[in-house]
């Protein structure tokens, strides 16, 4: 019973400090997220990410820069994607589904001077007969 007891206790230290959450859910396409830092500001890549209505979607947040980087969404004072740090050199995932209409969300790095130096994205929800 103790070993279990103990098995159990090193894999949520072992969650825990890698990132990962007991409660987190995992969805649809995975897209790969690169944030860092340049000499001409701070940046995700790509620039611009395209969605079907109602797609669920795993952002792979990567950080390659020096510093912590966040990740969120917020349009008209609504959540769309919750806040999640990237601390430098490491990995984060978030899920999130689109909504059913077509619509623009930024996501941005909400650390004081990250989105003025140019750290955002457009996350776009685009129908199947636009261009995606």
């Amino acid at each position: 019973m103790r070993l279990l007891a103990l098995a159990c206790a090193l894999l949520a230290a072992a969650l825990i400090f890698s990132g990962c959450s007991l409660t987190e859910v995992s969805g649809g396409e995975e897209i790969t997220i690169v944030a860092g830092e340049r000499s001409d500001g701070m940046f995700f890549e790509p620039a611009e990410i395209t969605v079907a209505p109602g797609a669920k979607v795993t952002f792979v947040i990567k950080n390659e820069g020096s510093q912590d980087h966040e990740f969120e969404s917020y349009r008209d004072g609504e959540a769309g994607i919750d806040e999640i740090i990237i601390p430098p050199g490491a990995t984060r995932r978030v899920s999130w589904t689109a909504p059913s209409e077509a619509a623009t969300f930024p996501v941005y790095c909400d650390l004081p001077g990250h989105r003025a130096a140019g750290m955002e994205t457009a996350l776009k929800v685009v129908p199947d007969t636009e261009e995606r």
